[in-house]
C-alpha cells in the first residue's frame, strides 16, 4: 500500500522528493523545504483547517 505525504506546512498533496540521499522534500504550492513531510491523512485535514483558521484571523484583524 502506497502512503500519501502531505505538505506540513500547508496540507497539500503536492510535494515532491527533491533528494533521496537525504529524504528533502519541496512542497509545489507553498514552496516549503524540508525533511519533514506528513503520512496521516485526518493530520493532513487538521493542518488545512488550522491555515483556514489562520487566515480568516488575518483577515479579521486588517479589517479593524
Amino acid at each position: 500500500m502506497v502512503t500519501q505525504k502531505f505538505c506540513p506546512q500547508c496540507g497539500s498533496r503536492k510535494v515532491k522528493w527533491i533528494d533521496p540521499n537525504m529524504s528533502f522534500w519541496q512542497c509545489q504550492k507553498c514552496g516549503y523545504r524540508g525533511s519533514g513531510v506528513i503520512e496521516d491523512g485526518d493530520l493532513d485535514k487538521k493542518v488545512k483547517e488550522a491555515k483556514k483558521m489562520e487566515k480568516l484571523q488575518k483577515k479579521l484583524l486588517r479589517g479593524r
